[in-house]
C-alpha cells in the first residue's frame, strides 16, 4: 500500500532484453511493499518473450500475466501490436483502490524514488487526468533538456515548442530518428549518472493546460476513473480524453526515467553497448 492505495505497475509487450533490466527496479519496490502487483500485458507473439513473462510470473508471486480475449495481430512491429495495447488498459486497469503506473517495456532506468514521486504527484493532484514523468528520450522532454542545458546541442537542435503546433515535438522526425542525437542522449545520461548529476534534468512540475501531445513512454492514472480508450491509447491518454473531461495531465518534473529507443532509433542503438550499461546499473 502507498498511503492506502495499491500501486499496480503495467507493462505492455514483454521483450526479454529490456524486462530483464527493468525488473530489478520493480522487484525492489515490491520487496519494499511499495508496489502491490506488476501486470505484464502479453501483447506479443514472440515465443521467447512469452516464455520470459511466464518465468517472471513463476519467480515472483506479485507478477501477473494479463491476456485479452483475442489474438495479437501483427502490424508495423515485428512481434507485438501497439494498436491493441489500449484493450489491456480497458480490461485490467479498473480497480477503484489502485494507482496504475504504465511503463513501455523498454524503460531501462528509473530513479530510486520514481514510484514514490509519481504516487505523490497522483495524490496531490487528484483532478489531473494522469501524471506524466520526466523521461530521457521522450520527444517532448528532449527539447526541454536541451533548453535547460542538461543535454548539449552539438549533434543538432530538436524542434522548439510552438503554441500553434501541438505536434511540435511529437512528430519531429529528427527527434525520433537521428542517430547522432540518440547517441548523445544516452552518452550524456551515462556521464551524468557517473557524476551523480541527474538532477540537472529536473524540470518544473506543472499542469499541461494546453493539452500537449506526447509519447506515453510512461504514465500514471487513477483506477477509480475507469478509463476506457476507444482506440490507440497514446493520443487518447495524452490529450484527447484529458481535453474531453477538462482535466489536463500533470507533469512531474523530478520523476526521472530513461526510455531506451523508439523503433526509428533501433537500427543505430542496437549497434551500441548502452544496454549493457543499463543492465549493470540496474543491479
Amino acid at each position: 500500500m502507498y498511503q492506502n492505495y495499491r500501486v499496480i505497475i503495467c507493462t505492455p509487450a514483454g521483450r526479454e532484453k529490456y524486462l530483464s533490466i527493468f525488473k530489478n527496479y520493480i522487484y525492489r519496490k515490491m520487496a519494499a511493499g511499495i508496489v502491490d502487483t506488476w501486470q505484464l500485458w502479453q501483447n506479443t507473439i514472440n515465443p521467447q518473450d512469452i516464455a520470459y513473462l511466464e518465468a517472471m510470473a513463476a519467480e515472483n508471486p506479485k507478477v501477473k500475466i494479463c491476456k485479452i480475449d483475442e489474438p495479437i495481430t501483427m502490424m508495423s512491429q515485428p512481434s507485438w501490436n501497439s494498436l491493441q495495447t489500449h484493450k489491456f488498459l480497458n480490461k485490467f486497469a479498473q480497480d477503484d483502490d489502485a494507482i496504475y503506473i504504465r511503463f513501455d517495456d523498454d524503460i531501462v532506468f528509473i530513479e530510486d524514488n520514481f514510484i514514490e514521486k509519481m504516487c505523490e504527484a497522483r495524490i496531490s493532484n487528484p483532478r489531473a487526468f494522469a501524471i506524466y514523468p520526466n523521461i530521457i528520450n521522450s520527444t517532448i522532454c528532449t527539447g526541454w533538456h536541451q533548453e535547460i542545458g542538461a543535454l548539449s546541442e552539438e549533434h543538432g537542435i530538436v524542434r522548439r515548442e510552438r503554441p500553434d503546433d501541438k505536434d511540435w515535438a511529437y512528430l519531429d522526425e529528427f527527434c525520433y530518428s537521428d542517430s547522432g542525437l540518440i547517441d548523445n542522449i544516452h552518452k550524456t545520461f551515462q556521464k551524468r549518472f557517473k557524476e551523480n548529476s541527474l538532477s540537472a534534468y529536473y524540470l518544473p512540475s506543472r499542469s499541461f493546460d494546453d493539452y500537449k501531445h506526447f509519447s506515453i513512454c510512461s504514465i500514471c492514472w487513477w483506477g477509480r476513473d475507469h478509463i476506457q480508450c476507444g482506440y490507440v491509447e497514446e493520443p487518447q491518454m495524452a490529450h484527447e480524453l484529458p481535453m474531453k473531461y477538462g482535466r489536463p495531465v500533470w507533469f512531474c518534473g523530478n520523476a526521472l526515467a530513461v526510455h531506451f529507443a523508439y523503433h526509428t532509433q533501433k537500427a543505430f542503438i542496437e549497434t551500441t553497448n548502452y544496454l549493457d550499461f543499463y543492465r549493470d546499473i540496474s543491479k
